[in-house]
């Protein structure tokens, strides 16, 4: 498949790379696939602010290996959802 990326999308996808945060093209996408299959899953009640910043809070985190920082998404969303379904949402 062959995707065509503007020249901003470009200049964000090089920034990504250039802060070490992933060494490839495939990488980025990989993460963004991720993210998008997570902010979609059926069920999560949380906000797209809430899951953004579960997203940028463990992807600036230098400590999570990425399946350790996928785990934690997971393991947080998972709260939210109960805190949710339970009403006692913050």
């Amino acid at each position: 498949m062959t995707i065509n990326l503007t020249p901003e999308q470009e200049s964000r996808l090089q920034a990504i790379m250039s802060r070490g945060a992933y060494a490839s093209v495939e990488e980025v996408v990989e993460a963004a696939l991720a993210a998008v299959e997570q902010r979609t899953l059926p069920g999560f009640a949380g906000t797209p602010d809430e899951l953004d910043t579960l997203l940028s809070e463990g992807l600036a985190s230098e400590e999570f290996t990425e399946s350790d920082f996928w785990g934690s998404v997971n393991q947080r969303t998972d709260g939210l959802l109960a805190q949710h379904k339970s009403g006692s949402r913050s």
